[in-house]
């Protein structure tokens, strides 16, 4: 489960610089928002349920609520991007506008490319976006605060329209190859998604595919790229995170709450996966 938008708020723009061998470790899914990422340098590789495709500097991926996806490096180069989460009501006056169908036409075209002066207006655009995001957050007045909140939105419809009306989809150039992952992968990857608050066993979930607990083993590492152990263990991970920062339930009801019958060995598991603690994780992360 991907990371939800900060408690209170319906729009986040960040800056981030990763290294070569940054990746998604499973597949995520967002559920409260829209997401918008700006490619500076580097190049990834986007694994969905249906396709995978490539991402390279100058274009603009977006990935709409319930869409579980993916990133892994596409070289060896460091990577860095701008990217945007915004909520559907976030964006409500424009799709009153123009139609509730328009961002679902704009993110059917993803990933996106550019002309060569387009693309640098775009990447200019969003980063006078995250200047006034920051400016946005450091307000200490209502009066400035109610600008500057206006001056996001303004720029960051600015940004939506412009990538509506200048970029050309690149899928048709960037599809590696369609059916990232089988059927009943996906099934089994749902079916976790769903129980994961329960005590799964790997035998429950290879009777959804109808295969053999040794077949559907092989399947699942060969095509997730970790144990179904691990990938369990991963997912109730995420969901402490959201919980973390969504609510302010203690780390031993979260622990309970997310399938972890030890709240020791879930902190354990956070720290070795996320490299600090849930508290440490919160204290960084909720503001």
């Amino acid at each position: 489960m991907a990371l939800p938008l900060p408690q209170g708020k319906q729009f986040t723009i960040i800056y981030r610089m990763l290294s070569s061998d940054f990746e998604m470790t499973s597949m995520e899914v967002a559920s409260d928002h829209y997401s918008l990422g700006f490619i500076i340098h580097g190049d990834r590789k986007v694994i969905t349920p249906t396709k995978t495709f490539m991402l390279h500097a100058g274009f603009i991926n977006g990935m709409p609520p319930y869409a579980y996806h993916r990133t892994i490096p596409g070289s060896s180069d460091y990577y860095e991007n701008y990217l945007i989460k915004f909520s559907p009501d976030y964006v409500k006056e424009l799709t009153d506008s123009l139609g509730a169908q328009f961002l679902d036409n704009l993110y059917a075209q993803f990933p996106k490319e550019f002309d060569d002066e387009d693309r640098k207006e775009l990447f200019s655009l969003a980063k006078t976006l995250l200047d006034a995001y920051d400016h946005l957050n450091k307000c200490d007045n209502p009066e400035d605060e109610r600008v500057a909140q206006l001056k996001v939105k303004h720029l960051f419809y600015a940004l939506l329209l412009m990538i509506n009306d200048k970029g050309r989809s690149a899928r048709e150039k960037t599809v590696l190859h369609n059916k990232a992952l089988s059927e009943p992968i996906m099934e089994a990857v749902y079916f976790v998604e769903k129980n994961y608050k329960k005590s799964l066993k790997i035998e429950d979930v290879a009777a959804i595919s109808g295969y053999s607990v040794t077949y559907f083993s092989k399947l699942f590492c060969a095509q997730l790229g970790k144990p179904f152990s691990e990938y369990l263990c991963l997912t109730r991970l995420k969901h402490v995170q959201n919980l973390l920062l969504s609510t302010d339930m203690s780390v031993m009801d979260i622990s309970l709450e997310c399938g972890f019958s030890y709240p020791g060995n879930m902190t354990a598991s956070f720290k070795k996966e996320f490299g600090m603690t849930p508290l440490q994780f919160r204290k960084q992360n909720k503001n």
